[in-house]
């Protein structure tokens, strides 16, 4: 029957599994980017790597449905990577973080671990000092608090009780504050691999103020080129 939808689309849709249309061939030589929405998604993700497609859609205002089409066409044009982390994917700028960077970035995505964070870096603290100084029960961080440590983002003497910022935490830190002209390199070749003939104007701090190529005149994008979370945990 004309119009009737396949079985196996029926059934993505029922489980609330995206169902992505088919994404045609670009012409050769025009970026993907020259889409507002896709240049949103883009710079997003760039300034937060290990985002997953809900809290992005959440973030961005934009249904899951069509977010997943432009994801998937940023995707295939080669600019965002999806890699499956536990229940999730994480996304990011393709070349922009390695794998293990991407599993801990991905958990500091998550509010209540950054904020723990932010506590453990003004002093080492326990459990129970945690969760009142972030006014939450402490059996609701013991999974967050559970991860981080895996990670080595927080760690923990065994002879003490308190917690403080682990030495992955500080690697982190640094590999960030010593790699941001690697970094630039690399956004700036991606853009142009893309055909947009990207221009520096000027920067400020980790931000940088871009001109690429319009659809019919050069226009300006700011792009973060350090994580907002690595940002914020770095002050």
């Amino acid at each position: 029957m004309a119009g009737k939808p396949r079985v196996g689309s029926a059934f993505r849709r029922a489980v609330g599994e995206p169902v992505l249309p088919d994404v045609s061939p670009r012409l050769p030589g025009v970026s993907v980017l020259l889409n507002e929405r896709r240049r949103k998604v883009f710079l997003t993700v760039l300034d937060r790597p290990g985002i997953h497609l809900r809290e992005l859609a959440r973030s961005l205002d934009i249904p899951l449905q069509s977010l997943s089409w432009h994801v998937e066409i940023l995707r295939k044009a080669g600019l965002l990577a999806s890699t499956r982390l536990g229940k999730f994917s994480a996304l990011s700028v393709s070349g922009q973080v390695h794998t293990e960077m991407l599993r801990d970035l991905a958990l500091l995505d998550v509010v209540k671990n950054a904020a723990i964070i932010r506590v453990l870096q003004r002093r080492a603290r326990s459990r129970s000092q945690v969760s009142g100084d972030l006014k939450v029960y402490p059996q609701a961080l013991d999974p967050s608090l559970r991860s981080l440590f895996v990670r080595g983002l927080i760690a923990r003497d065994p002879g003490r009780v308190e917690f403080e910022i682990g030495a992955r935490m500080k690697e982190i830190l640094v590999e960030f504050r010593d790699s941001t002209s690697g970094r630039e390199e690399r956004l700036f070749e991606l853009l142009a691999r893309d055909g947009l003939q990207p221009a520096l104007l000027g920067r400020d701090g980790t931000k940088l103020e871009i001109e690429v190529n319009g659809a019919r005149k050069r226009i300006r994008l700011s792009a973060q080129i350090v994580p907002h979370v690595v940002r914020v945990l770095g002050r």
